[in-house]
Formats: structure tokens, C-alpha cells, sequence
């Protein structure tokens, strides 16, 4: 049966990939910015013409570089006429560029109406929005004349299909795309619809606010999705082996880019021949495939705010297999900024055409994220830094873990700027959600034992059966074999018991109460900010800030202008957050940008939406103080204790540095890292992760070598 109109007008739409960048084929136009826009329009490369824009440099000629170029596009989009009896080829051709030209102006007005484009005159992003809405209805109407499929509908609704993809539909930007539509009316012109509907879920979001006035900067936590967010101000993305495996998963376009992209790779041969032996190098090529457009999404934020705050990064974690050994770490470190900086120095070419840039051009925005779960960690901190790497420390739940290897950093980018090297910004993790997850395990464990004594194990087992059938845990439960096995497996964080609720108050019934349980469930819930706010207060309060800047000039000779450098741009990443307080309890203007899983910020956004929050009543929130019984009832807890406390060696470091305060002698040293649970627990998870990602990869690879290859076609 032949396709109609709207059937190979969307398959071609959807379908459609951007041409690769070529220096040979299509060199960029520095002399010209129109003629520069319209050819990387032309290429299909919309998002990176649109990005084109964002410099403050091209004040005063934004309006009318923009209205030069809809003139130049609109006279493509009349003689791209589609006619459905022209040979295949054509068509898509011609279907393409008006589709080509409908996306760059919906990138750019998304671009203007977003945080990314602060920096750009007003009146002059103001006049260009109201060209680019006059061009859209233009081109809307003359489609309808012509009466052969809408390729704006098309457009439409590609974008909106990958917004809803995005953490399979529960994520914020999913959200946010379904509200776009459900508003549209698709038998009148859309673009005005979209765009006024769009504008509005920009500036009404509660993270646009925050971060416009100055209360918290945001980075995600997951590697697709990134530009919606960054109109929401979002400067930074964290990935690891766990996210990249979701990225390929979420993103069909990825498998097929990997698939097309590694044949031309160097080593193909090589990693064909023997992909087994080689896993580690092609895991590590798809992961970089991967974040290839995540570099790009921050690139101008990057450059623009290489000054203000150091943003626009992007975290990538090393090979979990090896983040214990030193040589083998760095030696991947090395790999990933040659690879990173071999694509951005021809991505920045077209990026940057005709703009002036300083020596930041062809830097790659990406940091190494290091796993704190050894004392190899120290070592591979300080060394990359003094390299001018860049770290994000992570896998890390504790006040000595992070305030060791914030040290590490400090230490290393003293070191780079003794050599001349300007450091990036860099980040310290902080996992609070998990060592929330890890003590509600722990006391769930300590509860069940009780319940065991109390009621002898027959009973108890029943209990645990009745809370599987409760929380869906059934099949993990009867597949465990003792009382102890079924116990975890019924109370596990990634089983899906979140919150001591309701289960666990009739399981639980005879040897604590539901006043109990709930008292134990908020002095839990509040463990990670607990962390965080000591941290952060440790070495970013105004006070200690200051204390610390004299302790780097004294300990490192240097001068008080490259110490205040070095404090600037370490900042507090609080992450795997379980509820929107652990955002809200921890806002501050300087040194912390929070990372937020897509669904949480949608959690995030709800909550804000419907207690009318007020922002002025959590502006600084990282200095706020909980009640002391919450802190009282933590300590019982040993894992707590050690999670919470510094350790000997700090509390000489801190004397030195004239910090004060009794901050307990307890906590973990870095002997006592790779024992500590929530350390075991995220890093088999990450190795699994890991391990599987690895062997899709291996798998796709084998596949990409035994298909045939197609005969070249003629470009036209």
C-alpha cells in the first residue's frame, strides 16, 4: 500500500541525521555569519547553527544577522517545494531543507527565550523573536496552500517525541512536552501555539527562577535531554557507566551512530578481530559517542561563563573495573581529553566562526569523575588536577571522603597554576540519597532481627512475605534462601522499598510503633543533607573560605589572587537525591551546583508548584539548622557516626588551617573506604552497569563488522 503525503513526510522527518562536519566539504564561513548559518542549516546541524548565536560579541548586529538569514532561508524554503511524484532522493532532499529551516528557528527562539542567551542584548532578542514568529506563520500558511503534508506538524512533533523519551517518560522534560501538547491545537498554526506554550513552561519552571536570581546553579544527572534544560539555567551534566547504558537505551539514534561512527574508527580492525580483549577501549568509545552532544549542549556555556563560574561541564566517569589502580586510570584519563579535544577542536571551528576567542578555544569542557573507593583516589585526584584535568570526586557519602579529596584538589590545582595552567571548574559529589538508602537498610535489618526474637522465625518470615507481596519484591524474596537473605531483599532501596511506609509499620507491628518508624524515617531522611551541609560549611563558609585561601598561600606559595582562583572553582555537587527537600535544604549562591535526576526534578517542579513555595524562606538553605533531637538519633548509628565525623588526619589538617569545632574523631580514613556499605553497594552496581554496558557494546560492535558494507552512494 503506497504512503500518503503525512506518512513520508513524518518517516523522512524522523529519520533525517545531520551531516557530519567536514573541514574539506563544507568549511565554516568566518567572514559572514548569515552565509555561515545558512550552510550549517543546510547540513542539518540546526542546534549548532541556533548555538552559533549565543555570544555576547554579536550585540548590536543580533536582529539583524537573524533577519539576513530568514531571508536567506526563506527563499530555500520556496524553492524546496516537495512534489510527491519526484525520484526518492529529491524528495527527502527537498523535504529536509524545509524541515532543516523549521528547526533553526525553533532552536534559536527556544535559545532566546532561555537562561543560555542572559548575555545578549534584550531589544535585539526581542526584535529577532518577532521575525523568527512572522517567518513560521509564513511558512505554515504557504504549506497549507500547498496542500501536501505539513513538515511543520513533522517538526513538531519530532521534538516533542524526543522529549518524551527522555528516562522512558517520567522525567521533568517529558512532562513538560506532554503539557506542550495537550495545548496545541494542530488544525490552526503551531509554531505560534508551541512556541508561546513553551516560552511559558521556560519561565514559570521553578529551576528557571532560582537560578535566574542568583539562589542555586543546576546541573542533570543523565546524559539525553540537556537542552530544555539548559534554557532552565542548567550548567553541568554528570554521567557514569549506569546513565550511558540509559542513554543508548533511551536514544535509539545513538545505537545507529555508534554503529556507523566505529567502522571508522582506527582501531576497528583491531577491536573486530578481537573484541573480547579490547572491551574496555570500545565500552570507552561508545560512552565518549555518547557525550560527544552533551559537550556541545554546554559548549557556549562554557566559553561564557569560563569567568563568572566555571560551568558548562560535562563529569565522566572512569572504567569502575579499574578505579582502584593509579596508572591504568590516568592512562584513560589522557584518552578521553585527546579523543574530547580531537572532536571539539573541529566542532568549535564552526561554533566559534568569526568570533574572537581567548586560549580556553579548543579546551574540552569535560571533567574526570573519580570514585572515592580507595585510597588510590587520592593519588589520581591530585595528579589529574595538576595536569589541569579537572576532577568530580564520587561514590562518596562522608565528611572524610570528601573533605580528603577536596584537599587533593585544592592540592593539584595549586600545582597546575604553578605551571601556568588555569583550572576548570571541578566538583566533590556528594551521595546523600544513598547513605540515606543505606542507614534505612541498615536499621530495617536491625528491626527484622528483633522481629525474628521477638516472634520466632516462622512468624517473622510470614511478615517478610506479606511486605514482598506489599512492595513488589515477591519473586527476589522466594528466591532468597535464609530469613537474613529474604530480609534484604524485601528492604533494598533498588528492590523498591523507599520509605519506612506503611508495609513496613503492619510488618513491623510488634516491636515498634508507627510514631517509631516515622520518627526514624525523617531524622533518616535528613542523614545526607546532614553531610552536606558540614562539608560545605566546612570549607565554603565565608569564614572558613577565608581561612582556607591563607592555608594555600602559606602551604603552596602562591598568591592570594590564585588561591581565591582555586576556592572559586571547587563546587559542592549534591546528588542521588530521594525527595525534593534534599534540594530545596540545601540552596546556596557560591560553590555548589546541584546535579538532579530527571525525575526528581520533575518532583522538584510539582512541589514547588503546588505549596506555593516560598524562595525567599530557602534562599541560602545550606546554613540552615535542623532540630538537635535529629542529629541525637543519627548518632546511634555507627555507620552514621562514621559518615558524619572527620578522622586524625583532618583534625591536624584543619588545626592547621585554623578551622575549629568538635567535629567527633570517628569518621572513615581512607583504609576504611572500600569497607564501608553504601562504597560496596553503588560500586557492584556500577561494575554490573558496567559489565553489561560493555558486552551490548562488544555485541553491537561484532554486528557492525559481520554486515556487508553498502556501496557508496553519489552526494548531490
Amino acid at each position: 500500500m503506497k504512503a500518503t503525503a503525512h506518512e513520508t513526510t513524518n518517516r523522512i522527518v524522523e529519520l533525517s541525521l545531520p551531516e557530519s562536519l567536514s573541514l574539506k566539504e563544507s568549511p565554516p564561513i568566518p567572514d559572514d555569519h548569515v552565509a555561515h548559518l545558512l550552510s550549517l542549516a543546510r547540513m542539518g546541524q540546526t542546534t549548532l547553527a541556533s548555538d552559533h548565536l549565543l555570544f555576547p560579541e554579536i550585540n548590536g548586529r543580533l536582529s539583524e544577522i537573524v533577519g539576513g538569514f530568514i531571508r536567506k532561508l526563506n527563499l530555500l524554503f520556496s524553492l524546496s517545494r516537495p512534489g510527491l511524484h519526484e525520484p526518492n532522493e529529491s524528495l527527502e532532499r527537498k523535504i529536509r531543507l524545509r524541515q532543516y529551516s523549521y528547526e533553526v528557528m525553533l532552536e534559536m527562539a527556544l535559545n532566546f527565550y532561555g537562561l543560555e542567551s542572559r548575555w545578549l542584548d534584550e531589544k535585539e532578542k526581542s526584535d529577532s523573536l518577532g521575525y523568527i514568529l512572522n517567518v513560521l506563520e509564513e511558512w505554515e500558511d504557504r504549506e497549507r496552500e500547498e496542500g501536501e503534508g505539513s513538515i511543520a506538524e513533522a517538526v513538531i512533533s519530532k521534538w516533542l517525541s524526543k522529549m518524551k523519551r527522555v528516562q522512558k517518560g517520567s522525567s521533568m522534560a517529558a512532562k513538560t512536552a506532554l503539557r506542550i501538547e495537550e495545548g496545541i491545537d494542530f488544525k490552526k498554526n503551531l509554531f505560534a501555539q508551541f512556541l508561546k506554550r513553551a516560552e511559558r513552561e521556560i519561565k514559570e519552571n521553578i529551576y528557571y527562577q532560582m537560578v535566574k536570581e542568583g539562589f542555586c546553579k543546576f546541573g542533570n544527572d543523565y546524559a539525553i535531554g540537556l537542552r530544555w534544560l539548559r534554557h532552565l539555567g542548567f550548567e553541568q551534566v554528570s554521567t557514569n557507566p549506569v546513565l550511558a547504558a540509559r542513554a543508548y537505551q533511551d536514544e535509539p539514534a545513538l545505537t545507529t551512530l555508534f554503529q556507523n561512527e566505529v567502522k571508522r574508527h582506527p582501531d576497528f580492525k583491531r577491536w573486530s578481530a578481537n573484541s573480547s580483549r579490547y572491551g574496555d577501549e570500545i565500552t570507552l568509545y561508545a560512552t565518549l559517542l555518547a557525550l560527544w552532544d552533551n559537550l556541545h549542549v554546554f559548549r557556549p556555556l562554557f566559553f561564557n561563563l569560563r569567568e563568572i563560574s566555571g560551568g558548562g561541564v560535562v563529569s565522566f566517569q572512569l572504567n569502575p573495573n579499574i578505579a582502584h589502580l593509579v596508572e591504568e586510570s590516568i592512562r584513560d584519563v589522557f584518552a578521553a581529553f585527546s579523543l574530547a579535544s580531537e572532536n571539539l577542536s573541529l566542532y568549535d571551528q564552526y561554533l566559534l566562526a568569526g568570533y574572537r576567542m581567548d586560549g580556553w578555544k579548543g579546551r574540552p569542557n569535560l571533567v574526570i569523575k573519580v570514585a572515592a573507593t580507595t585510597p588510590a583516589a587520592r593519588t589520581i585526584t591530585r595528579t589529574i588536577n595538576s595536569f589541569g584535568f579537572g576532577s568530580n570526586i564520587t561514590v562518596d557519602y562522608s565528611v572524610s571522603q570528601e573533605a580528603t579529596l577536596i584537599l587533593e584538589e585544592m592540592e593539584g590545582m595549586a600545582d597546575a597554576i604553578k605551571k601556568g595552567i588555569r583550572p576548570t571548574q571541578l566538583y566533590m559529589t556528594n551521595m546523600g540519597g544513598r547513605l540515606e538508602s543505606h542507614l534505612r537498610e541498615i536499621k530495617l535489618e536491625e528491626l527484622f532481627k528483633e522481629l525474628k526474637r521477638k516472634v520466632g522465625e516462622k512468624k517473622a518470615l510470614q511478615k517478610v512475605e506479606h511486605l514482598s507481596e506489599a512492595n513488589g519484591t515477591k519473586e527476589k524474596v522466594s528466591g532468597a534462601k535464609s530469613y537474613e537473605e529474604k530480609v534484604l531483599a524485601a528492604t533494598r532501596f533498588a528492590h523498591g522499598q523507599k520509605t519506612l511506609n506503611e508495609p513496613i509499620f503492619n510488618a513491623l507491628e510488634e516491636v515498634a510503633s508507627n510514631e517509631f518508624l516515622k520518627k526514624w524515617e525523617d531524622v533518616i531522611g535528613k542523614s545526607g543533607t546532614l553531610v552536606a551541609r558540614r562539608v560545605w560549611g566546612l570549607f565554603f563558609s565565608d569564614e572558613n573560605r577565608k581561612k582556607w585561601i591563607a592555608y594555600l598561600m602559606n602551604r603552596k606559595g602562591i598568591t592570594q589572587v590564585q588561591a581565591r582562583l582555586i576556592m572559586d572553582r571547587i563546587h559542592y555537587l549534591p546528588a542521588s537525591k530521594r525527595k525534593p527537600f534534599d534540594t530545596y535544604w540545601t540552596l546556596t549562591s557560591r560553590n555548589l551546583v546541584h546535579t538532579e535526576f530527571p525525575d526528581h526534578q520533575e518532583n522538584v517542579r510539582k512541589m514547588a508548584e503546588t505549596s506555593q513555595l516560598d524562595l525567599e524562606g530557602i534562599n541560602e538553605s545550606i546554613s540552615h539548622t535542623f532540630p538537635g533531637e535529629v542529629l541525637d538519633l543519627l548518632n546511634q548509628m555507627e555507620d552514621f557516626r562514621k559518615a558524619y565525623e572527620i578522622n586524625p588526619e583532618l583534625a591536624n589538617i584543619f588545626k592547621d588551617a585554623g578551622i575549629s569545632g568538635d567535629f567527633g574523631l570517628g569518621g572513615l580514613t581512607p583504609s576504611d573506604w572500600p569497607e564501608f556499605g553504601p562504597v560496596q553497594k553503588t560500586s557492584a552496581e556500577f561494575k554490573g552497569a558496567y559489565d553489561t554496558f560493555q558486552k551490548e557494546m562488544v555485541s553491537i560492535l561484532k554486528g557492525s563488522a559481520s554486515r556487508p558494507k553498502k556501496r557508496p552512494t553519489t552526494k548531490r
